[in-house]
């Protein structure tokens, strides 16, 4: 028997020590897991045995594995976790709205200053790729400090809802696993042993829920623990309470623990601190940022989008907002232009488009009228797609489409027109009458049919009105006019010149004629359109358009033929210039002694003519817009065609794709002429310039405001946290004197539990030759 004690006394310490050993490489293997708890053997001797009257011991026993902690340090620690949690928000966001407004290096009035100075580079080269690239680099530099920034902010006012929503999903999966745990810890400690690793991974989980909310925990003796959070009780043995989130009548956003309606009141962890901001510092600096970016937008978009690229015209150019379907009927683009829920507002007022031909180099302004309370996206694309050389459509996400044919290209830009007259309406080769005015045209003076009689070269054809022509008879429109005429006639056109409408023989050069003769219901007096006949030439009169338009309101100059006779031969013939409200504003001598040089017109215009015959009689006439401003209704900012900038907000601004892929579409110029940089001169004046939006600042001034107000809120802040982290950092250190695993501590344990276990396996060995010793005695 005592051999059996031996054995038995053998076996139990090689248990311990491989115990010991299992604990040892336990710490060992979780010395860097976060929140793990080093443990300890506990050992005491096992029961002894009565042996001759004497007690004799049976060896060793393992009596528990526990875990080395203090429970009120684990505590403090966890609470302190709550406080810095809430001081690390309210610094981050502080300081890094402070660090994106800064001057210092990566800041937004930093990034603000480096594209206004890569606009200032590009100004001595328009042309240079890599400076072209600069600026679009810096503008996505500008806009990424904005929206970070505006990220930030926004998660403080408006889009805390969602964020504290998100935490509040990490609150509630936290409460329910430290629930889980709860259950499992008592499970396994009903029978008297220690779920050191669950109790571990309880302690961490707490811990991380108080970065979160402030939490106050109790203990109970089952080893069950509670959790109350804002006063409410979150956790209650396995039971895991839920968290809702919710906004108030006012918008704020509230959480409510359980059942209980009122707001738990959070006022520690992450989610207690956005609380917190969401009702100071984040609405007020999102406003005031806002503010700026959308000052930004507007202004170097209004310029650029009416520059001219450095590629030269579009072929084709999509929006870069698309309409939304505000009516709900499925249908994109079929709103009234005020509607289409577009983050910049559309005006009332006019769009200049220029056509120009790739191969001449000719260009034309067409106006278009933009009343955006009775205009639809689809009904601007039908009035674009009326340009000749242009058409325009809604696509499928309700953008709106520009394409050029083949050959041709089209801009915003305000540049004069070089050449106003390419049809040669006035002074051409061909035979030519125009209306003295323009319509509408009143031909309801006489009944239908009306006819009068074209005789081009001897070819005699009948134009017939018919009152269905007409939408309505007493205001007929020169387009009305035009269809009418050419649907009747063969050797020639009718043109629409503004609203006047032209007849044009197909025929040019001296020999070429075209007479007009009155029918029944007399409508070319009607239309203002002269009877008789009208010769050709051999060379038309060219004429050109020189200088830049200096006005400040945009004008249409019309160019009148005063008197029938050649230029620079006829003494005393001239040319009246009218502006748009119909006052004459020059009269230009181009009769004998004229020798094709530069006329003054007015503002900056000036015009010159070759020789040729004009005619007074035939109602010669050109006109030219001379555009301060092409876009007055801010149509192309508003659907975001050729824009520097997307985004009306510090969140979602950015600069256009089609720039950052195409640098070359940097409208550096603002007529399109070799080394213009007319747009990079206006775009730096914005600097500077006061806004009646930023309380009469300049954005220099505006974010030089925004800087000194934050930077006092993110200096409190910080000192907030640097005593708060220091606080727990201490806690911490207290925490893993007791709890943290020493390795070198280990490594003896783990020597020593080795040499323990060889002896052990010694003993047994010995014990086992005893054994066979005596059974070979008996034998």
């Amino acid at each position: 028997m005592s051999f059996a004690m031996g054995l038995g006394a053998s076996l139990r310490a090689l248990s311990a020590a491989r115990l010991g050993i299992q604990t040892a490489s336990q710490n060992i293997a979780n010395v860097n897991t976060p929140g793990y708890s080093r443990q300890r053997l506990l050992l005491s001797s096992s029961q002894p045995y009565t042996l001759g009257g004497f007690q004799v011991g049976s060896g060793v026993q393992v009596a528990d594995v526990r875990r080395l902690v203090d429970e009120g340090l684990i505590a403090r620690v966890a609470n302190q976790e709550s406080v810095v949690g809430a001081a690390r928000v309210r610094y981050e966001r502080l300081r890094e709205i402070e660090g994106l407004f800064a001057d210092g290096a990566g800041g937004v009035a930093e990034r603000m200053s480096e594209l206004f100075g890569a606009l200032g580079a590009l100004q001595s080269d328009p042309g240079d790729g890599a400076l072209r690239g600069g600026v679009v680099q810096a503008g996505e530099a500008f806009t990424s400090g904005l929206n970070l920034v505006g990220k930030q902010l926004g998660a403080l006012g408006n889009d805390v809802f969602r964020e504290v929503q998100g935490l509040v999903a990490a609150v509630q999966s936290g409460a329910q696993t430290i629930a889980d745990l709860n259950a499992e810890i008592v499970r396994l400690e009903a029978n008297g042993s220690m779920a050191n690793d669950l109790r571990d991974r309880r302690d961490q989980a707490i811990r991380d829920l108080s970065a979160l909310v402030d939490v106050r925990r109790v203990d109970h003796s089952s080893g069950s623990v509670d959790l109350i959070v804002g006063g409410r009780l979150l956790v209650a043995g396995r039971r895991a309470d839920t968290v809702q989130v919710s906004r108030d009548a006012s918008g704020a956003t509230r959480v409510t623990i359980g059942s209980n309606r009122r707001p738990a009141n959070l006022e520690g962890g992450r989610i207690g601190a956005l609380l917190e901001l969401e009702q100071s510092a984040g609405p007020a600096y999102l406003a005031r940022l806002d503010r700026l970016t959308r000052e930004m937008v507007l202004g170097f978009d209004r310029i650029h989008t009416t520059g001219v690229p450095g590629d030269g015209p579009f072929q084709s150019l999509t929006a870069g907002y698309g309409a939304v379907d505000t009516n709900g009927n499925g249908v994109l683009g079929d709103e009234l232009l005020q509607d289409l829920g577009l983050p910049f507002v559309i005006r009332h007022g006019e769009l200049f488009v220029r056509v120009t031909d790739r191969s001449s180099g000719d260009a034309s302004h067409h106006r278009i009228a933009i009343d955006p309370s009775a205009t639809t996206l689809q009904e601007l694309a039908r009035d674009l797609s009326g340009i000749e050389h242009l058409q325009a459509s809604v696509d499928t996400s309700g953008r709106l489409r520009i394409q050029a044919d083949q050959g041709y290209g089209f801009d915003f830009a305000p540049a004069l027109d070089a050449r106003p007259d390419p049809l040669g309406l006035f002074g051409g080769a061909a035979p030519r009458a125009a209306t003295a005015g323009e319509g509408p045209f009143d031909l309801n003076t006489a009944g239908f049919p009306q006819t009068f009689t074209v005789d081009v070269e001897g070819t005699v054809e009948v134009v017939t009105f018919e009152a269905s022509d007409f939408a309505d008879p007493a205001r007929a429109t020169a387009a009305e006019v035009a269809a009418a005429i050419d649907a009747d006639l063969t050797r020639g056109e009718a043109l629409v010149d503004g609203d006047r409408v032209v007849l044009r023989a197909s025929g040019s050069g001296t020999p070429a004629s075209m007479t007009l003769a009155e029918g029944a219901g007399s409508p070319l007096a009607a239309l203002g359109l002269p009877a008789g006949t009208f010769q050709g030439q051999d060379y038309g009169v060219d004429v050109r358009i020189h200088g830049e338009y200096s006005g400040t309101a945009n004008q249409r100059f019309r160019f009148v033929a005063v008197g029938d006779g050649e230029i620079g031969i006829t003494p005393d013939l001239q040319v009246d210039v009218y502006d748009e409200s119909g006052r004459r504003v020059a009269t230009l001598d181009v009769g004998d002694g004229y020798d094709g040089s530069e006329l003054t017109v007015a503002d900056g215009v000036r015009v010159s003519f070759t020789q040729g015959a004009i005619s007074a009689t035939a109602h010669d006439a050109f006109g030219v817009d001379a555009i301060a401003d092409p876009d007055t209704a801010d149509l192309l900012v508003g659907l975001g065609l050729n824009t520097f900038f997307l985004g009306a907000t510090a969140e979602t601004v950015r600069v256009n794709p089609d720039l950052v892929a195409d640098p070359g579409r940097l409208a550096a110029g603002r007529y399109g002429s070799t080394g213009d940089t007319g747009n990079l001169l206006q775009f730096q004046a914005l600097q500077d310039r006061p806004s009646g939006a930023l309380g009469g600042l300049d954005l220099t001034g505006y974010v030089g405001g925004l800087i000194a107000d934050v930077g006092f809120e993110a200096g409190r802040a910080s000192s907030t946290l640097e005593t708060q982290e220091s606080l727990g950092a201490f806690l911490e250190e207290q925490r893993l004197s007791i709890s943290g695993v020493d390795l070198d501590e280990e490594m003896l344990d783990l020597v020593a539990w080795q040499q323990a276990f060889e002896a052990a396996s010694r003993m047994v060995s010995v014990v086992q030759e005893m054994t066979d010793t005596l059974l070979d005695l008996g034998r």
